[in-house]
């Protein structure tokens, strides 16, 4: 199904244009601090298989104190991450490299944070061969590494859903037609297969649940998930094994949720857990227990651990940002086990405190909780917050005033680019050094805001008559119960966003330094 320079991922789609926060090396501190790890000073960074780059490149834009590099397989790809980065003016390298190949670089730095998200469970084991030599070869002791990868046994009873859909678009897929069509044509048929009840169905309580959700999943996010030539989950075991020889011990999860014991595991399962003497029979029976599917991850080549002490001082350094309005706050964070309010004294202080949009650090926010109210119980919130995507760490002052100009230079191409589709729904906030979520619509009211003296530059009457006229030059409106507005209504229908979004969106977003 796919190219020989491929590695056996599915290269004849191209990848979604989303992007993953945990690819920001900026998040990395936190995780690793909280299970008493150093953290290391991250000055080059690196993504193998970054897809289209979005993530990529608004990093290398949003970092000015971090050299990036990456590589994917596909050469469109690294074509258009190219073009993003370039737009930016940011220093940063991206090629079409093999693994290998960009291990060989001759001008290739050794790393601080190599990411791969995904990857490692889509590509043949010659791939991952070379994925461990290039992470023994290229990072940096003390350094970090980011992995996600479908994980055991989460998989266990799923596995038989992509085998037949792989087997059908094998042996009945038509080419001419496309992945994504071959991709739809094997879920239809899976539905007609489990409409006669099978035993499988029976016997593996949700399938046909899970089989009901891939049929609303995105075609081309199917086709490389699920079509690859070379598709493998593992347990941890099985990964922790792959990569000792590239010197690598598990640091923490990077999934924030994960740091929430009472959320996921039970009283009396913590205890048993606690009983297990050895940290990697600890990782695979807590997978066993939440019914890991997909794990995220940082390792370490020579994780050093901190005093109590030292521990304490690096938190209480950690900046924090508010990333999302204060009308959005959440009320509760949910885990396989158990949920939990995020109410009380210590997440009223935060909202009162960081409702500035302003990014302050641990010790700050500690030094204003009363003398009582116990410095666990801050990171706690903090922690649970970040699981809601409400809270972001945030670079250095002078690390995000020297981002501006570049992150803003990507926030205009992308803006620009959202007014030809809504795939690009991000923008590049220099101050958390990572992506901002933004719909195609607040795309397009932050481009009008940055047009100094022309028409549309005011306020949100503006900013509406700016997107309508995008919308009028490429022949689209707005729909509501199914009909098509009318110019007047798509008007008043974009004001009223338009108003929303200026008094919600927008301070938060001047708080981030992306407007």
């Amino acid at each position: 199904m796919s190219a020989d320079w491929s590695g056996g991922y599915a290269v004849e789609t191209g990848y979604t244009y989303h992007t993953y926060p945990e690819l920001n090396p900026v998040r990395a501190a936190l995780p690793l601090l909280l299970k008493g790890v150093r953290a290391p000073k991250i000055e080059t960074a690196c993504e193998l298989g970054f897809g289209q780059g979005c993530s990529a490149a608004v990093h290398a834009a949003a970092q000015a104190d971090i050299e990036w590099w990456g590589c994917d397989f596909a050469p469109a790809q690294a074509v258009f991450a190219r073009d993003l980065v370039a737009a930016s003016g940011a220093a940063a390298h991206f090629t079409d490299d093999s693994f290998e190949e960009f291990a060989a670089r001759p001008d290739l730095p050794d790393f601080d944070f190599i990411a791969l998200h995904g990857i490692w469970s889509w590509v043949g084991d010659e791939a991952r061969n070379q994925i461990v030599a290039f992470l023994r070869r290229k990072l940096k002791p003390g350094g970090v590494v980011y992995i996600t990868y479908n994980a055991m046994p989460g998989w266990a009873t799923v596995a038989p859903l992509r085998h037949l859909m792989k087997r059908h678009v094998d042996l009945m897929g038509v080419p001419a037609q496309g992945p994504q069509a071959n991709a739809g044509a094997a879920l239809s048929t899976l539905q007609r297969f489990f409409a006669l009840d099978p035993a499988y169905a029976r016997l593996v309580p949700g399938v046909v649940d899970r089989l009901n959700g891939l049929m609303s999943q995105d075609r081309t996010y199917l086709v490389h998930e699920y079509l690859g030539g070379h598709w493998q989950p593992m347990w941890f075991a099985e990964l922790e094994q792959r990569l000792a020889s590239a010197k690598l011990s598990f640091g923490a999860s990077a999934w924030m949720a994960d740091h929430i014991d009472g959320l996921n595991l039970s009283p009396d399962m913590l205890g048993f857990l606690a009983e297990l003497p050895d940290p990697s029979l600890r990782e695979t029976f807590r997978d066993v227990a939440v019914q890991a599917q997909f794990r995220r991850d940082y390792w370490l080549r020579g994780a050093q651990t901190l005093n109590p002490g030292d521990q304490r001082r690096a938190l209480r350094d950690q900046r924090v940002v508010l990333a999302k309005p204060v009308r959005q706050r959440p009320a509760k964070t949910t885990g396989v086990y158990a949920e939990t309010t995020l109410e009380g004294l210590v997440y009223d202080v935060l909202y009162d405190v960081l409702g500035d949009h302003q990014p302050r650090s641990l010790g700050e926010l500690e030094a204003l909780l009363p003398a009582d109210a116990p410095f666990p119980d801050l990171t706690q919130a903090v922690v649970a917050l970040m699981s809601q995507g409400a809270v972001l760490p945030a670079q250095g002052a002078e690390t995000a005033t020297r981002s501006a100009g570049t992150a803003r230079a990507l926030n205009l191409e992308l803006a620009r680019r959202a007014a030809e589709a809504g795939d690009l729904g991000v923008l590049a906030s220099p101050v958390t050094g990572g992506a901002l979520n933004a719909s195609r619509f607040d795309q397009l009211f932050w481009l009008a805001l940055q047009q100094e003296g022309g028409q549309a530059g005011g306020g949100p009457e503006d900013w509406a008559r700016h997107a309508a006229d995008v919308l009028a030059r490429q022949g689209q409106t707005l729909v509501s119960g199914g009909a098509p507005l009318s110019p007047e209504a798509v008007r008043t229908a974009l004001e009223a966003q338009a108003r929303s979004f200026a008094e919600v969106e927008l301070p938060c977003w001047r708080g981030l330094g992306v407007a």
